[in-house]
Protein backbone atom coordinates (compact mmCIF):
# COMPACT_ATOMS: atom_id res chain seq x y z
CA UNK A 1 0.00 0.00 0.00
CA UNK A 2 0.81 3.60 -0.44
CA UNK A 3 0.84 4.24 3.18
CA UNK A 4 3.85 1.81 3.87
CA UNK A 5 7.36 3.49 4.35
CA UNK A 6 9.66 2.33 1.66
CA UNK A 7 12.03 0.57 4.75
CA UNK A 8 8.97 -0.18 6.95
CA UNK A 9 9.84 -0.28 10.48
CA UNK A 10 7.48 -2.40 12.49
CA UNK A 11 6.74 -1.46 16.53
CA UNK A 12 5.95 -4.82 18.28
CA UNK A 13 5.21 -5.61 21.83
CA UNK A 14 5.33 -8.71 23.82
CA UNK A 15 2.92 -9.21 27.08
CA UNK A 16 3.12 -12.63 29.28
CA UNK A 17 0.34 -13.29 31.92
CA UNK A 18 -1.87 -10.64 30.66
CA UNK A 19 -5.05 -12.98 31.57
CA UNK A 20 -3.20 -13.17 35.37
CA UNK A 21 -2.75 -9.69 35.62
CA UNK A 22 -6.59 -8.69 34.45
CA UNK A 23 -7.54 -10.80 37.70
CA UNK A 24 -5.04 -8.57 39.77
CA UNK A 25 -2.69 -11.19 40.39
CA UNK A 26 1.01 -11.26 39.45
CA UNK A 27 2.61 -11.94 36.36
CA UNK A 28 4.63 -15.11 36.99
CA UNK A 29 7.36 -13.99 34.95
CA UNK A 30 9.49 -11.07 33.58
CA UNK A 31 11.33 -9.84 30.66
CA UNK A 32 14.76 -9.23 30.91
CA UNK A 33 15.47 -7.24 28.26
CA UNK A 34 12.73 -4.29 28.67
CA UNK A 35 13.15 -1.41 29.39
CA UNK A 36 13.15 0.86 32.57
CA UNK A 37 10.40 2.47 32.31
CA UNK A 38 8.33 -0.87 31.30
CA UNK A 39 6.26 -3.27 33.49
CA UNK A 40 7.87 -6.57 33.58
CA UNK A 41 5.46 -8.53 31.85
CA UNK A 42 6.48 -6.54 28.96
CA UNK A 43 8.82 -5.71 25.91
CA UNK A 44 8.54 -3.32 23.19
CA UNK A 45 11.06 -2.88 20.26
CA UNK A 46 11.55 -1.29 17.24
CA UNK A 47 12.50 -3.31 13.91
CA UNK A 48 13.64 -2.29 10.58
CA UNK A 49 12.81 -4.56 7.77
CA UNK A 50 15.51 -2.94 5.22
CA UNK A 51 14.49 -5.54 2.23
CA UNK A 52 11.65 -7.05 1.55
CA UNK A 53 11.50 -11.34 2.69
CA UNK A 54 14.71 -10.67 4.52
CA UNK A 55 14.76 -12.30 8.42
CA UNK A 56 15.40 -10.13 11.59
CA UNK A 57 14.62 -11.42 15.09
CA UNK A 58 13.99 -9.51 18.17
CA UNK A 59 15.60 -11.45 21.33
CA UNK A 60 13.41 -11.77 24.25
CA UNK A 61 14.32 -13.90 27.17
CA UNK A 62 11.71 -14.59 29.55
CA UNK A 63 12.46 -15.83 33.32
CA UNK A 64 10.02 -17.31 35.27
CA UNK A 65 9.80 -16.33 39.23
CA UNK A 66 11.03 -18.52 41.47
CA UNK A 67 8.75 -18.17 44.53
CA UNK A 68 5.07 -18.72 42.18
CA UNK A 69 3.24 -21.49 43.25
CA UNK A 70 1.28 -21.75 39.52
CA UNK A 71 3.90 -23.63 37.72
CA UNK A 72 1.73 -25.94 35.58
CA UNK A 73 -1.04 -23.94 33.88
CA UNK A 74 0.41 -22.26 29.90
CA UNK A 75 1.52 -18.78 30.40
CA UNK A 76 0.33 -17.18 27.16
CA UNK A 77 2.77 -14.98 25.33
CA UNK A 78 0.73 -11.97 23.14
CA UNK A 79 2.52 -10.60 20.37
CA UNK A 80 1.01 -7.23 18.81
CA UNK A 81 2.83 -4.96 16.11
CA UNK A 82 2.14 -2.01 13.99
CA UNK A 83 4.00 -0.41 11.11
CA UNK A 84 5.92 2.99 12.09
CA UNK A 85 4.75 5.80 10.23
CA UNK A 86 1.30 4.67 9.01
CA UNK A 87 -1.85 6.45 9.75
CA UNK A 88 -3.23 2.85 10.55
CA UNK A 89 -1.47 0.08 11.55
CA UNK A 90 -1.79 -3.60 11.42
CA UNK A 91 -2.04 -5.60 14.60
CA UNK A 92 -2.09 -9.14 15.09
CA UNK A 93 0.16 -11.59 13.78
CA UNK A 94 -0.45 -15.01 11.26
CA UNK A 95 -1.94 -17.74 12.75
CA UNK A 96 -5.58 -18.62 14.12
CA UNK A 97 -8.22 -15.99 14.41
CA UNK A 98 -8.43 -14.50 18.22
CA UNK A 99 -10.70 -12.48 20.38
CA UNK A 100 -10.79 -8.61 19.29
CA UNK A 101 -11.02 -10.09 15.69
CA UNK A 102 -6.68 -9.53 16.05
CA UNK A 103 -5.12 -12.78 14.69
CA UNK A 104 -2.95 -14.89 17.45
CA UNK A 105 -0.20 -17.72 17.05
CA UNK A 106 -1.56 -21.16 18.13
CA UNK A 107 -0.81 -22.40 21.31
CA UNK A 108 2.61 -23.21 21.89
CA UNK A 109 3.63 -26.80 22.99
CA UNK A 110 5.40 -26.56 26.98
CA UNK A 111 9.24 -26.70 26.67
CA UNK A 112 9.76 -28.66 29.87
Amino acid sequence: PKSVPPTPELLLALEADSERRLRGQQPRGSFLERGPAEPEHRIRARLRLPRPRERRCVPATFRLHDDIRDKLRPIAVTLSFSIAGTSRGRRGTRGTRGTRGTMALPPLEPAL
